[in-house]
């Protein structure tokens, strides 16, 4: 594979050489690479400085990159304070082809239940155990759980990836945990399941509260309890559930948060960081809040959402509400 990469930019000499998830490209090869390409740009939305050991090699190689585009907000200042090198935080998004409501006949693997599509961590583990010890309907599909400590749900294994948005939509309430390991705020999960046209019980983040709406276009908790709570809450009120799935994938158009309408608005800042350009506090920043692109958390109030938002119909938002009382909780309550 090096040899190969090194081969294509020797015969074509791109202005750009991008490399995503660099993790078995050798610190040699990308230093060869800069013979035949005037730039190198690393693309990674994993952790690479958390404890996967799998970004040895990736580590090894930020020196050699001339901007690092990393969906991690801590990522961006260990890249500069350890490396100097420029860092660019980009959007975690969905693929429209494979993240939207699946045709009537698809059943999905768990109609009517609660559904976690993910690996094992052992907060991941505490939280499908006690909706489990609460009675209430749980499915899991996802790797390394294996490592569980409950031997029960150590048979657990991956769903197909035609079985995946099925699963989201069908189910009654998909989960979104955030990986420990990674240092998640926000995950592929957060954009898949409102774009799959699922209602997603997310773990409460200030990022999440930015995205969507408490109770209106998503459903938040802070800990067992409260999940368990808002999840059993979510089963017996299935108009509910509907009006928040069909808000939250609204919300997810407005925004467009797909892979494509991010590197529509990312390529150009890209290109203008490459030449030595420097962003528009603010203005380069959308779809996001101001500071988005330095790293800086969000901090102010959720941004309001509109019945008709641009770029989508007024049926495709539905009608919003204020919150029941059941969904508030956490500090922005205030906005229902």
């Amino acid at each position: 594979m090096n040899a190969a990469l090194v081969a294509l930019a020797a015969k074509h000499r791109p202005d750009v050489v991008w490399i995503e998830k660099g993790t078995w490209v050798y610190p040699p090869v990308l230093r060869t690479l800069r013979r035949y390409a005037r730039f190198l740009v690393h693309y990674n939305t994993d952790d690479v400085f958390g404890s996967a050991g799998r970004f040895r090699l990736a580590r090894w190689g930020i020196p050699h990159f001339d901007l690092q585009l990393t969906t991690n907000r801590f990522n961006v200042q260990e890249f500069r304070s350890r490396f100097s090198v420029g860092t660019l935080r980009v959007g975690m998004g969905f693929d429209p082809a494979l993240h939207r409501p699946p045709p009537p006949e698809s059943a999905g693997l768990a109609p009517g239940a609660i559904v976690f599509l993910g690996h094992c961590e052992p907060h991941t583990e505490k939280y499908i155990l006690a909706l489990s010890s609460a009675g209430l309907p749980v499915r899991v599909w996802g790797g390394t759980w294996d490592r569980a400590t409950t031997p029960g749900l150590r048979r657990i294994q991956p769903c197909s990836q035609d079985e995946y948005a099925p699963t989201i939509a069908r189910a009654a309430v998909a989960l979104c945990f955030l990986s420990r390991a990674n240092r998640n705020e926000s995950t592929g999960r957060s954009f898949e399941i409102p774009a799959i046209g699922g209602c997603m019980l997310a773990e409460r983040t200030p990022e999440h509260e930015y995205l969507y709406r408490e109770g209106a276009e998503a459903v938040f908790f802070s800990d067992a309890a409260e999940l368990v709570r808002k999840a059993r809450y979510l089963l017996d009120h299935q108009e509910e559930r509907h009006r928040v799935a069909r808000a939250g994938r609204a919300r997810c158009l407005a925004l467009d948060l797909s892979w494509g309408g991010h590197i529509a608005r990312e390529w150009p800042l890209v290109e203008r960081l490459l030449v030595g350009d420097r962003l528009r506090p603010g203005v380069d920043d959308a779809p996001f809040w101001p500071g988005f692109r330095a790293a800086e958390p969000f901090c102010g109030e959720p941004t309001e959402t509109n019945d008709e938002a641009p770029g989508t119909a007024g049926s495709e938002v539905g009608s919003i509400v204020a919150p029941p009382a059941e969904f508030v909780g956490g500090k922005r309550a205030e906005r229902a």
